[in-house]
């Protein structure tokens, strides 16, 4: 199980800090994963590619303990996410459309 603290992942600005290579694939999958699974609208991103396998759209869901929690129907990664409150990819106050 991968374990990831978002704060980790971000400089001080709050942008992903990896610029390149294996940390920043990671650290963009997780915040891809983070923003699918807080965007409640109807136009919600979609469930990001599995960063292991590449092969199946993960399934995220917030936990009791409002950690986002993931995992691939495929290959059986799984991780959680902590500590995404108030960063860029925290959807959840995202305003909704009204049409």
């Amino acid at each position: 199980m991968f374990i990831t603290d978002l704060t980790h992942v971000l400089d001080e600005s709050g942008a992903i800090a990896p610029i390149k290579g294996a940390a920043r694939a990671m650290a963009q999958f997780v915040v891809e994963v983070v923003a699918h699974a807080t965007d409640e609208s109807e136009t919600a991103p979609a469930a990001p590619t599995c960063f292991k396998c590449k092969k199946g759209a993960v399934t995220a869901v917030r936990a009791a303990d409002n950690a986002v929690v993931w995992k691939c129907p495929k290959c059986e990664a799984e991780g959680r996410i902590s500590k995404w409150q108030g960063t860029l990819w925290d959807l959840t106050a995202r305003p909704q459309s009204s049409d």
